[in-house]
């Protein structure tokens, strides 16, 4: 036992020192430039929407940012490592949702160390200094409070409402949690709350509608060679066939995924959207890595070691320039692989993927 608490031990603090090590190095890039000049247009008492063209989330995303830029004025020290150790602790309380949700104990060591440690999780936190783990850990809190019988229904609602509200990576997860016969879950109000939270974020701004409309509704990531948006290659075809493919496809799994336990479900719907995204970037690759690690497999080790192997080619990695590493393509195929593996589990066991009550 004290053996096996001192591996988990020396995993823990290896990851961490590898985080600490990735944020000293940082010297900004691209989007942490975008938070700053969020944070000046709301220090100035500007219009979030209608000048800040490289803001699409909530508000919500855009206040704690001028909170951690306070918080580094009052400490002395840069708002990208104040960004950086606020996301750093997000992750390591992820890491303790995680451990909860495997139930404790070894399993539960095992899986938050999976994630904490991995490569993905601290390129995508430390390097890129990207927040959608914010957005994830609520996701998985959600998940949490509609596993426990003594916790509110409405606690789940809440932090499903606080995910979309941070980013809204999770839009389409709402519907996975209705109650069901021989499931706990919430009930059909209950899952409106999230849109209508999200909703009510804006009031505030109505009057900057358009550009709402146009950087919140309407944007659609990078056009990259990657998945569905390959279609728009095809002579004739329509600008929205990617959309309309995105769309079907995450409608299907809903449906699909009715009867499949909560967690393994949320992980499910994440793959079908990131193989059916219409538009990518390299740091969406997270989404599905803290919920892969509470179920391991063929399937999270391909894909994890795809994924950090592209990291270190990408432009907007390390761009290290070695042989033979994947490209979008090679992530999109490693993303199918790991579907597959998950389906095949999933009829492999007896109950046949339905969650107990």
């Amino acid at each position: 036992m004290i053996r096996t608490r001192a591996v988990f031990a020396a995993g823990f603090l290896g990851a961490l020192a590898l985080r600490v090590g990735f944020l000293l190095q940082f010297s900004g890039n691209y989007d942490v430039g975008s938070y700053g000049q969020v944070v000046a247009i709301l220090r100035a008492g500007g219009d979030l929407y209608g000048e800040a063209v490289r803001y699409n989330y909530s508000p919500l995303w855009a206040h704690l940012l001028a909170g951690l830029d306070g918080l580094a004025s009052r400490l002395g020290c840069s708002f990208g490592a104040a960004v950086g150790a606020f996301l750093t602790a997000v992750d390591a309380a992820t890491a303790l949702v995680l451990h909860r949700l495997a139930g404790g104990g070894r399993k539960g060591a095992a899986a938050a160390l999976l994630f904490f440690a991995n490569p993905v999780s601290i390129f995508v936190t430390s390097f890129h200094l990207q927040f959608d783990n914010l957005a994830i850990l609520f996701l998985l809190v959600a998940v949490w409070c509609a596993g426990r019988p003594a916790v509110s229904r409405a606690h789940a609602a809440a932090a499903l409402s606080a995910s979309i509200l941070v980013k809204h990576v999770a839009l389409f997860f709402p519907p996975l949690f209705l109650a069901r016969p021989g499931r706990r879950g919430l009930g059909p109000v209950a899952t409106l709350v999230p849109y209508a939270a999200f909703g009510a974020a804006f009031l505030p701004y109505w009057r900057s509608w358009p550009g709402i409309r146009a950087n919140v509704i309407g944007y659609r990531s990078l056009a990259e060679d990657y998945g569905v948006a390959m279609l728009r290659a095809i002579p004739g075809a329509p600008a929205w066939l990617p959309t309309a493919v995105f769309l079907s496809g995450v409608g299907a799994a809903l449906v699909l995924l009715r009867r499949v336990e909560l967690p393994r479900a949320c992980l499910l719907l994440f793959l079908v959207m990131l193989l059916l995204v219409p538009g990518v970037c390299e740091y969406y690759f997270v989404w599905p890595v803290a919920l892969g690690a509470l179920f391991g497999g063929a399937g999270y080790a391909v894909y994890t070691v795809v994924v950090a192997s592209f990291f270190l080619g990408s432009p907007d990695g390390l761009a290290l320039a070695l042989p033979h590493l994947p490209g979008w393509h090679g992530i999109w195929w490693s993303l199918l692989l790991w579907l597959l593996w998950e389906v095949r589990r999933l009829g492999s066991r007896p109950s046949s993927g339905i969650m107990a009550a």
